[in-house]
């Protein structure tokens, strides 16, 4: 919870969430995604969570996700607008980049955040100032030296470790653990690879 937790409260910094916010999260069964997906419920956010696989698509239901889609369906960006009705989203939480990335950032309406700490599912977008003025949204890339600005300095990690504990402690966040006996590490790394897994990934002696 320590890693994880402590770059999920860095990356809810930029966000600045509250109940009126539409947000999507793309890699929604994943670590970060998963204490996202929670914490902006925990705001009363309207959430569409996005993850592969009707498996991870039913844990993201699990973490009471208004919305929870499967992006490796081909109409899925279709099945979003059509439950979100005439809301557009405020803010997607982007962990993978590529294809799923832009059909994330189509949701956006004006004004729209594009927070990106990932793209695990293709590479960055490539979205210039021009294409942002026309969208009229924002993206900014918020991990490693923007959140050490955000922040003051190495020094603030500490405070988001302590607040990122506190929101555990109080049931706020609760961390999704894939766990794997440690005879299976060759397993548990090709389920990595593979993309088979939710949550942080434990190896139990």
């Amino acid at each position: 919870m320590i890693g994880t937790g402590r770059t999920t409260v860095g990356i809810l910094l930029f966000a600045e969430l509250t109940a009126d916010n539409v947000v999507v999260v793309t890699g929604a069964a994943g670590g970060i995604g998963t204490l996202l997906t929670q914490y902006a419920k925990h705001v009363g956010a309207t959430v569409v969570g996005l993850a592969g696989g009707p498996t991870k698509v039913a844990r993201v239901a699990e973490l009471a996700a208004d919305i929870a889609l499967d992006y490796d369906a081909a109409d899925w960006t279709e099945r979003a607008r059509a439950a979100l009705g005439d809301r557009a989203a405020t803010v997607v939480f982007d962990a993978v980049g590529g294809e799923r990335g832009l059909g994330a950032v189509d949701l956006l309406g004006p004004g729209g955040r594009h927070i990106v700490y990932g793209w695990a599912g293709g590479g960055p977008l490539d979205l210039d100032e021009v294409e942002l003025e026309r969208r009229g949204i924002t993206s900014l890339q918020v991990v490693g030296k923007p959140m050490l600005d955000r922040i003051g300095g190495p020094a603030g990690m500490r405070k988001l470790e302590e607040d990122s504990m506190a929101l555990a402690a109080s049931g706020v966040l609760v961390p999704s653990v894939h766990r794997f006996p440690l005879a299976e590490a060759a397993a548990a790394h090709r389920a990595i690879e593979t993309r088979g897994t939710m949550g942080k990934v434990v190896l139990v002696p």
